[in-house]
């Protein structure tokens, strides 16, 4: 596996998400804040999965929101610390440093009060500012439609897709990818709530080869304001690492 492809897989494990993957469609009130966090996500291979071995922390890995209208807001991710270790046929590297910014918007184009339905748009744009070489030193950028219903009272199924101009594991252009994603969510009792997600990650440099994963976690509200997140996730394909685990934050003021 190519170094190139690590560094993939890593923007994928510690994009800045809250209770899961999949991103909601709903915007932040003008005049509020959000923080969601993944205060630590690691990623890693088995020991047995192969020659090639990997594992990547991220810390405190955050994306600000605040609303400008009722229907749009922006956002500003950074991730603050990563640490990636890696074999490649035997050959090990480290590397550590601050990871790359993340300007983005989103616009809630629809909603169905009535059928407790919403869909949005957000573009993005990451900007690389990494160091230590932990990123790939390239401007990528693409756009996310997040979907969802509300099933009933304090159940919610959601679904998202995306296209991403990333850099290409040569590193002498870029291929385009394909993302989806789908999700339910169900509060359990009290302050608790869990959810299953799955996903699948497609690349234009090779139909064939995809990435994709199966996990779910737990939530707990803490306050009406602030809520942790803890996720797993099994990766599936042969571009996947084979776990991942987050614990999440998520505050609202």
């Amino acid at each position: 596996m190519k170094p190139a492809i690590y560094f993939t897989l890593l923007t994928a494990v510690v994009a800045p998400v809250a209770a899961q993957i999949t991103e909601t469609p709903h915007t932040v009130a003008p005049g509020k804040f959000l923080v969601e966090m993944d205060a630590i996500s690691l990623s890693f291979n088995r020991e047995d999965s192969g020659p090639n071995k990997y594992r990547a922390l991220g810390l405190a890995t955050t994306l600000l929101s605040t609303g400008v209208s009722h229907d749009v807001d922006v956002q500003v991710g950074v991730q603050f610390f990563l640490r990636q270790s890696y074999e490649l046929f035997g050959a090990s590297t480290r590397r550590s440093g601050l990871g790359d910014v993340t300007l983005r918007s989103k616009w809630t184009y629809w909603r169905d009060e009535k059928r407790g339905m919403a869909a949005a748009v957000i573009p993005y744009v990451k900007v690389p500012t990494s160091t230590g070489g932990v990123g790939n030193n390239h401007t990528e950028g693409g756009v996310i439609f997040p979907w969802e219903l509300t099933l009933g009272k304090d159940a919610y199924f959601g679904a998202m897709a995306s296209w991403d101009v990333v850099r290409n594991d040569d590193n002498d252009g870029y291929d385009s990818q394909w993302f989806a994603s789908t999700y339910i969510y169900q509060k359990i009792v009290g302050p608790i709530s869990a959810y299953a997600e799955a996903t699948l990650q497609v690349s234009s440099a090779s139909a064939s080869s995809f990435t994709g994963g199966i996990g779910g976690g737990m939530t707990w509200d803490l306050s009406k304001s602030l809520m942790l997140d803890y996720g797993v996730n099994r990766g599936l394909g042969n571009r996947a690492t084979d776990w991942d685990h987050v614990v999440r934050l998520r505050w609202e003021f």
